[in-house]
């Protein structure tokens, strides 16, 4: 150790007589201000640029002179504090009605003798395959108040018993219809984080119950939800600031009915008004922003407090299930629904849509004008190819930057010794608190201002890549966090001793290690930015265009069986990508036993 310091010119005084503490040493010292420096330019000067431009006017380009007048306007707007009060609703109602059903699959699948649990479980988690502005467009088709295809069937058979309506009755273009859609598309991610908890606790209290003659519905709200109540919290809290960042359903079905929430409120003012207020928007970003790292603050206490209700002990368990009797053919049922609503019903009409020339209800006309032409437009049109690879890329290199810097930093967090890694940690975190509308507005005002702008990236695919690194990193440094704490570094040291170099002990031992958390970390990034659509709508030119982006422009025009089509291809390559993620997984997971 001594003669190694010699060589290299360094005197190490208080570091242990062996080459891995020496090697931790130089290591550490050089990688904790390089992660620090990553993080700040991804985070810190985003949002830094972001307030400064909510404090001048005029566009990112040629900023204008000081001032405070967006701040207010922007509390003295009716229209902010109505789009502020929209938000709230449509975030707690989807939240209430997604997280309670997600509460009620995961009783059933895991508590349960209901039959067909796995099919069930896939079920649960199939709509994640559907880009989410596919999903509300393809629920436009069908609950539009006067074209929307379960509203016509629903006119025909109340006009059987008097009841004539020139539209309606439902109608997907108002606070309900966004509830309705948030909370069909949140269960996913609840079910998720829920599920698990339904399958650990330790069922010996209800047992108990059980023995003493109390019933199942008193069991469960007497005793299982009161146990689980902080974590079932926790997830409806980290639910509920998903729903206050959902822009694809707002911006499709709210804005054309003049619905905003805060999201679509800062796309409106900034890319949509003419002129564009760019200070006004960045003003009512930093208000969005302050409002998302109050709860993303909230969530992580609610998690550190659920440790105090741990349900789950040394001892071996192997709980029973409940018996259903004649109730799992309502449970069953039930399932069913919900996949007809989130998976069949959808990709039914988009791909009904993409058949005709024009939007129809079925019908004999409308089966003899059915056709193949769309697809073949969209295969023999070159922006098709070129969007298609941009999608390719834009998943791939999100996925890859993003798990390689979620490395570096869980490296620093974990093996690190110095105590700017909890800031360092708590920074990545942060990006969770940033709403993707946001973080893209954020990238206009830094790339396009001087020095920034001459680095070339706006415009480019790298800039929706750093987009996606910053939004996605939160979960990303979640995973690999997790996944380092479980490697000794008795390991490490071991191959250190054995004379290999850190990058080499990097490669060879950790990373083998870690490839699981690794490949399902990259996976999730890489499913989610296949469908990502704020960002790149933000952030798009004709350069960087990707195919969940020209879906919504031909639907703008007017060219929904276009859009249909187009719709149909990216759930196809997506579900093609899925399958494949899991074969990877496997394999992964397989090569590390």
């Amino acid at each position: 150790m001594q003669e190694t310091a010699r060589n290299t010119g360094l005197t190490i005084p208080g570091v242990e007589r062996n080459g891995f503490s020496f090697l931790k040493f130089r290591f550490n010292r050089l990688l904790l201000p390089l992660v620090i420096i990553v993080v700040l330019w991804l985070l810190v000067v985003p949002v830094i640029m972001l307030i400064t431009s909510s404090l001048r006017t005029g566009p990112p380009s040629l900023p204008g002179p000081w001032t405070l007048r967006n701040f207010a306007v922007a509390f003295s707007s009716e229209f902010f504090f109505r789009s502020l009060l929209n938000t709230f609703i449509v975030s707690t109602g989807a939240t209430v009605a997604a997280v309670g059903l997600a509460i009620v699959f995961a009783w059933l699948i895991e508590r349960t003798d209901m039959p067909f649990r796995g099919a069930a479980w896939v079920a649960v988690l199939l709509p994640l395959v559907i880009p989410g502005v596919l999903f509300a467009l393809a629920w436009m088709l069908l609950l539009l108040p006067k074209t929307g295809l379960i509203n016509l069937v629903a006119r025909a058979v109340l006009s059987t018993f008097g009841w004539n309506l020139d539209e309606g009755p439902l109608n997907i273009q108002s606070l309900g219809g966004l509830i309705y859609l948030g909370a069909l598309r949140g269960v996913s991610t609840a079910f998720l984080m829920i599920v698990g908890l339904f399958r650990l606790m330790d069922p010996g209290l209800e047992e108990s119950a059980r023995i003493s003659g109390a019933r199942p519905w008193v069991v469960f709200f007497k005793i299982t939800l009161p146990l689980l109540a902080p974590a079932l919290f926790a997830a409806a809290t980290y639910s509920f600031v998903s729903h206050l960042d959902s822009f694809e359903a707002p911006l499709a079905v709210g804005l054309p009915a003049g619905i905003f929430v805060l999201a679509t409120l800062i796309y409106f003012q900034a890319m949509l008004s003419v002129p564009g207020d760019y200070g006004l928007s960045a003003a009512y970003a930093v208000l969005f922003m302050a409002l998302m790292a109050l709860m993303a603050i909230f969530y992580a206490r609610m998690i550190r407090r659920s440790e105090r209700f741990a349900v789950i002990r040394g001892r071996g368990f192997n709980p029973s299930r409940y018996r259903l009797g004649k109730w799992r053919f309502v449970a069953i049922g039930l399932f069913g629904a919900y996949f007809l609503l989130t998976v069949a019903a959808p990709i039914l009409v988009l791909a009904w849509a993409s058949l005709l020339p024009y939007y129809m209800a079925p019908s004999v006309q409308a089966l003899n004008a059915v056709s193949f032409k769309h697809y073949f437009a969209i295969l023999n049109d070159p922006r098709f190819m070129t969007d298609f690879f941009n999608t390719i890329y834009l998943a791939l290199g999100a996925g890859t930057v993003t798990m390689a810097v979620a490395l570096l930093i869980s490296w620093v967090v974990v093996r690190g010794k110095s105590r700017a890694r909890f800031i360092l940690d708590g920074l990545t975190f942060i990006s969770f608190a940033v709403p993707g509308v946001v973080l893209a507005l954020a990238l206009i005002f830094v790339y396009l201002k001087p020095p920034f702008r001459y680095l070339g990236i706006y415009g480019s695919m790298w800039m929706i890549i750093l987009g996606l690194l910053t939004e996605y990193l939160a979960f990303a440094t979640r995973t690999t966090n997790g996944g380092l704490l479980q490697i000794h570094s008795e390991l490490e040291e071991a191959g250190a001793a054995s004379g290999a170099r850190w990058l080499t002990t990097l490669r060879k031992i950790t990373v083998p290690l870690l490839i699981p958390s690794l490949v399902a970390g990259w996976v999730w990034v890489v499913a989610h930015s296949l469908r990502a659509f704020s960002i790149p709508l933000v952030l798009g030119t004709k350069k960087n265009e990707v195919l969940s982006v020209w879906i919504w422009i031909h639907w703008q025009n007017g060219h929904i069986p276009m859009a249909a089509a187009l719709g149909v291809i990216l759930i196809g390559i997506t579900a093609v990508l899925a399958i494949a993620a899991r074969q990877v997984i496997a394999r992964g997971s397989l090569g590390t036993r």
